[in-house]
């Protein structure tokens, strides 16, 4: 089964709104920090598509663990998924809504 690659487009380049993405993304990367992730990824305007794909991604590597024999590769494919900006943005997200 092969995932379709779907593009999640950002800000336009040196608009202010992609000065804001980028600040934000690079403030991320320095912190990891759950609430800067899901910030810059609303500034962009891509925090729906970003949640859909993410949610696709979990749903297609959690069904091929059943597979022993891509069981591995499937689980460090989820584990590099959770450490990414839309994990990080959808973790805040719930964390914030139970509160």
């Amino acid at each position: 089964m092969t995932m379709r690659k779907d593009i999640i487009k950002v800000p336009e380049k040196g608009t202010y709104k992609w000065q804001l993405f980028k600040q934000w993304t690079d403030e991320f990367r320095q912190t990891q920090a759950d609430h800067v992730a899901y910030i810059a990824l609303h500034l962009a305007g891509v925090l729906e598509p970003c949640r859909t794909k993410f949610d696709k991604l979990m749903q297609h590597h959690r069904q091929q663990l059943c597979d022993s024999s891509k069981m591995q590769r499937h689980s460090r494919a989820i584990e590099r998924l959770q450490n990414t900006m839309s994990a990080a943005a959808m973790s805040y997200e719930s964390n914030f809504r139970r509160h």
